[in-house]
């Protein structure tokens, strides 16, 4: 088992945050029909889903020589399936000069996501209390398909849920399901997702989304802390997140904290 992180102020916090992020989306790239390539400290992945998440470098810890032959295999990987990556490069990115070559070879720079942090001693002993939600582990392909539809649609990109649920449902391995999946129902209606990792000593927290119709009802919050004590129960000391910025303010009234940020390159081509 690995060395669980304790506190906030650990200094492998930050590289557990990065560690917890590529596990979880490198599952994607088991699935059927999808590319995935992890060696020597740096992870990309390719499933050819349309939506930028669902490709690219999660890991980018690489030798200055690497960077260009990994642009180019992305490229190959684009041009053949259309569907554009996104390189989210952390605090232990290497090599320094990572961005501008990049830049240099045409990505674009993408924005940035703050990687959070929570104390799981803080947090309160239940969920927060939503009237009529009930939340459900996924836990057979039916409902796996249901959680990427749902996860697809509270993310804002509907029109990727089919081609998301065909995917999930193609992940079987042991790394996979050893993952976390969770739908909220609310009256008996399936309108959230969350997704936890227990990686690199830490709780990840991921695919936190709510559909439209069924926001601000602290739905969201419940999504979240309900995993996160599941992971306190079986001695995790620390929750992360990457956040987005409809997230951000729900996850600083849970408690979690700034750790760093992630700079995020577009990659078309």
């Amino acid at each position: 088992m690995q060395a669980i992180i304790n506190d906030l102020a650990s200094p492998g916090l930050a590289p557990a945050l990065e560690a917890n992020m590529a596990a979880f989306w490198s599952a994607y790239g088991r699935g059927s029909g999808c590319t995935l390539h992890a060696a020597g400290g740096a992870a990309w992945f390719y499933t050819g889903l349309p939506v930028p998440l669902f490709n690219g470098v999660v890991l980018a810890r690489f030798k200055e020589a690497e960077v260009l032959p990994t642009i180019e295999s992305l490229r190959a990987e684009i041009a053949e399936r259309r569907a554009p990556a996104l390189w989210w490069l952390g605090p232990s990115s290497t090599p320094a000069n990572l961005g501008a070559l990049l830049r240099q070879h045409g990505l674009q720079p993408a924005g940035q996501a703050p990687g959070m942090a929570v104390d799981l001693a803080l947090l309160n002993s239940a969920p927060p209390a939503v009237e009529g939600l009930v939340i459900q582990k996924v836990d057979s392909p039916d409902l796996q398909a249901l959680w990427a539809r749902t996860a697809a649609v509270g993310s804002e990109f509907p029109e990727a849920a089919e081609d998301m649920a065909r995917l999930e449902t193609s992940l079987t391995d042991a790394q996979y399901k050893a993952q976390l999946r969770l739908i909220g129902y609310l009256d008996g209606v399936a309108v959230a997702s969350s997704a936890m990792v227990l990686d690199a000593g830490v709780a990840g927290i991921y695919a936190v989304a709510t559909l439209p119709q069924a926001r601000r009802k602290g739905i969201g919050q419940a999504m979240t802390v309900a995993p996160l004590l599941e992971a306190r129960q079986m001695g995790y000391r620390v929750g992360i997140l990457q956040a987005s910025a409809m997230g951000y303010p729900i996850y600083q009234r849970i408690g979690f904290q700034d750790v760093c940020k992630f700079n995020l390159y577009f990659q078309s081509n």
